[in-house]
């Protein structure tokens, strides 16, 4: 890989275990980076989780089909985030494939050189803890929500969660309709039919730039 996706990676891998250069740079020295176009598997379903990866640039996506033949977004990846941690104290297989959904750069470390790092730098220990302690508070929270929630619901909350994370309570770019509907594991049609209601009541706002969350309180009391 050139230098100029060297130093790119090493800045994403600073950021990411929020760690001094000099950590960077060991860090970076230990990984292969890999480019993927969209749709590539970048770990297929069953293989052994035999590395850690972070997302260097683009987005990936773990997916698996519900019950009823429905694609569902079981886990998003984006820049910083990792995957492929579960495997780092024993062997673990992946249960779904995970592919890129758009041109992706990743950074694998093997699990006996990333494990090393986490026993010579904190921050790296650290940064693996958080990440781990924030994906079960995300797994909780959807498993409530999908025992709790109705379609719209889930919706709903998902529109509250995204436009906070936002600026200005705005999703920016737009949120793709079918992405959506994976995420909150629901149909197309019936995300279109929601935002579509919330629109019209006035809650939010589109336009080409984003989509606005008007009148938070309002859309937070249909959740529930």
């Amino acid at each position: 890989m050139d230098t100029p996706a060297r130093h790119d990676a090493e800045a994403v891998l600073a950021e990411t275990f929020a760690c001094p250069p000099a950590v960077a740079t060991a860090i970076n020295g230990k990984a292969h980076l890999r480019d993927y176009p969209a749709k590539a598997v970048i770990v297929a379903c069953d293989s052994v989780f035999d590395a850690v990866h972070v997302m260097v640039a683009g987005n990936a996506r773990m997916q698996a089909f519900g019950l009823d033949g429905r694609l569902v977004a079981v886990e998003d990846y984006a820049r910083g985030d990792l995957f492929g941690e579960n495997g780092l104290f024993e062997t673990e297989r992946a249960a779904h494939d995970i592919s890129a959904i758009a041109q992706s750069r990743v950074a694998a470390i093997g699990n006996a050189a990333f494990l090393d790092l986490m026993a010579n730098y904190n921050c790296v220990a650290l940064a693996v803890s958080r990440r781990l302690v924030a994906r079960l508070s995300k797994i909780t929270r959807r498993m409530v929500e999908g025992a709790t929630l109705s379609a719209n619901g889930r919706i709903h909350a998902e529109i509250l969660r995204q436009a906070q994370a936002g600026t200005a309570m705005t999703i920016s770019p737009p949120p793709v309709l079918s992405q959506l509907a994976l995420k909150v594991q629901s149909t197309r049609e019936t995300v279109s039919r929601a935002i579509s209601a919330l629109e019209k009541r006035g809650i939010i706002r589109r336009d080409g730039q984003g989509l606005t969350v008007v009148a938070p309180h309002r859309l937070e009391e249909l959740i529930f």
